[in-house]
């Protein structure tokens, strides 16, 4: 076989590579963003082994793949982490015992001495009593499965995605297990997939409960605009709960699929990306141990013309129609929208240019929304908006055409959204309740940290959080608080005006995505 050639070439060699250590103030990571494609799964391992030694050759201590990009040979994997792995954790030393696909990949992390993080879709095969495993019924189940290889090659650790999107030949983990590894340089990880990173467990959690500073994500996130296109959501999120944030997205712009980065807390992006054409790109940079503590220049963003992002499909949050808006005008105007228990001051200076083709809104919402009708989830948000009508309904749609300087200048922008005091669930060890400062600019980027101040005060049951614009040059599509509330996921989505929910363009965009999705969990996209 074509990797035990490799492994008599690599003990003749003897490679060697710089690995971080306990003692260092900072290791080294890779992200992939991996273009989908519908090659055999030989052709996406052997590019997985070539990123692989691509990072290592720029001293990675680990290198985090993409959800569901292996294609179709990754389809029927198992992964015996309380059985075999036991007794035999390296694949490549015996690949009489494991899938051609653990084996090859077993095999490069340990030539390249490098952590690896791929997702599969996992098969458990229930019908006959497997050791160790939980198995309610006598069949076949197929999860979403992260497997990290240390750099030895052995499986260190196994994690089965819990929040499905969609997802219908896939079974969430049948017991809520967290994903966390520690390395040989001193980081402790946690690591989930993609729709995950919308809940309180385990996203919220595995920070808040089991205080886990560095997190790994592999997604094939569906960008929606405004709150939750890839990169924002990734950035806020490590910026909100001060982690360093590893996140490989899968690329498939034609659907949305896109976006992946570094980050590293309050510091915001050390690397990431949001193209709008097909692309694989390997990220690399130096992260330090301590969240936000950068102390020398990173990569930084590689930031896509607005009008290349023409071609990347974004999906509009169904709740917009449900938010209470008042438009914005020009000059300097100061005014509170209340929805329910939230409250939000704007106090806004803006002027327009002599192309500004977008209106903008204030907008409150305090209630549910629905994700495609996949799941539904709590929020309360206090933003500015921007929309290509005068109606609210076409807030957070791009103009299907880029037309350059087409946003207004805010010369002064201030959000003051007054909101419950989050409380800790017991049950869970976290918050009930998540504020994140939002941003999203032509580009389908957000803000960098230095252009934007956020702070919160806690007074007794309320919580005031301010945001403030500090670059008035930026072109905005999006500035606000977005919330998450985690005590009413699961209700009836808010009822709004025009029930977006039922109307046909959003039950064919549902219809669309649900076939995308099986084409995706069968790899046949």
């Amino acid at each position: 076989m074509w990797y035990l050639n490799t492994f008599v070439l690599l003990v003749v060699l003897g490679p060697s590579f710089q690995t971080s250590t306990p003692a260092d103030d900072h290791y080294v990571a890779a992200v992939v963003e991996y273009r989908v494609n519908r090659s055999s799964v030989e052709t996406n391992r052997d590019n997985y082994v070539v990123l692989i030694q691509q990072a290592a050759q720029q001293n990675a201590d680990v290198i985090v793949f993409p959800e569901m990009t292996l294609g179709v040979g990754s389809t029927n994997v198992t992964v015996p982490i309380r059985g075999l792995l036991q007794e035999y954790p390296i694949p490549a030393l015996r690949p009489d015992l494991y899938d051609d696909l653990l084996v090859a990949l077993s095999q490069a992390s340990r030539q390249n001495q490098i952590y690896v993080v791929i997702n599969i879709r996992e098969n458990m095969n229930c019908i006959q009593p497997l050791e160790g495993e939980e198995c309610p019924e006598r069949k076949q189940y197929y999860f979403n499965t992260n497997v990290v290889f240390d750099r030895n090659g052995a499986v260190i650790d196994r994690y089965r995605k819990i929040n499905l999107f969609g997802e219908a030949s896939h079974t969430p983990a049948l017991k809520p297990d967290l994903g966390i590894f520690t390395t040989d340089f001193g980081v402790t990880f946690g690591h989930f997939i993609c729709f995950d990173l919308m809940f309180q467990i385990p996203s919220t959690q595995l920070v808040q409960k089991y205080n886990v500073t560095d997190i790994i994500f592999p997604t094939m996130w569906f960008s929606e605009m405004p709150y939750l296109t890839a990169v924002t959501i990734q950035e806020s999120y490590a910026y909100t709960m001060d982690v360093n944030f590893l996140a490989a997205g899968a690329n498939t712009v034609g659907v949305g699929s896109a976006g992946s980065g570094i980050y590293s807390g309050k510091a915001g992006a050390l690397a990431a990306i949001m193209p709008g054409s097909p692309t694989t790109k390997l990220l690399v940079s130096r992260v330090p141990k301590i969240p936000g503590k950068v102390t020398e220049t990173p990569s930084g963003r590689i930031t896509d013309s607005p009008a290349n992002l023409d071609n990347l499909r974004l999906k509009q949050d169904p709740s917009i129609t449900a938010h209470l808006t008042r438009p914005l005008v020009e000059g300097l105007q100061e005014f509170t929208i209340v929805d329910k228990e939230v409250s939000c001051r704007f106090r806004v200076n803006l002027s327009n240019r002599s192309n500004t083709k977008y209106q903008y809104r204030a907008a409150a919402f305090s209630g549910v929304r629905t994700h495609s009708g996949f799941a539904s989830t709590g929020s309360r948000i206090c933003a500015i908006l921007a929309c290509n009508g005068d109606t609210k309904d076409t807030c957070a749609i791009r103009f299907e055409t880029y037309t350059e300087n087409s946003t207004a200048i805010f010369e002064e922008l201030t959000i003051v959204g007054s909101m419950p005091t989050s409380v800790i669930m017991p049950e869970f060890g976290a918050d009930d309740f998540v504020v994140f400062p939002v941003s999203e600019t032509v580009s389908i980027m957000p803000l960098e940290v230095p252009d934007f101040t956020y702070y919160k005060n806690v007074t007794g049951n309320v919580t005031v959080h301010t945001l403030s614009l500090d670059n008035v040059s930026a072109e905005l599509h999006m500035f606000g608080l977005w919330g998450r509330l985690f005590t009413t996921d699961g209700e009836d989505p808010h009822p709004s005006v025009d029930d977006p929910s039922s109307s046909i363009v959003h039950i064919l965009s549902r219809s669309l995505l649900m076939c995308i999705l099986a084409m995706f969990a069968f790899n046949q996209y």
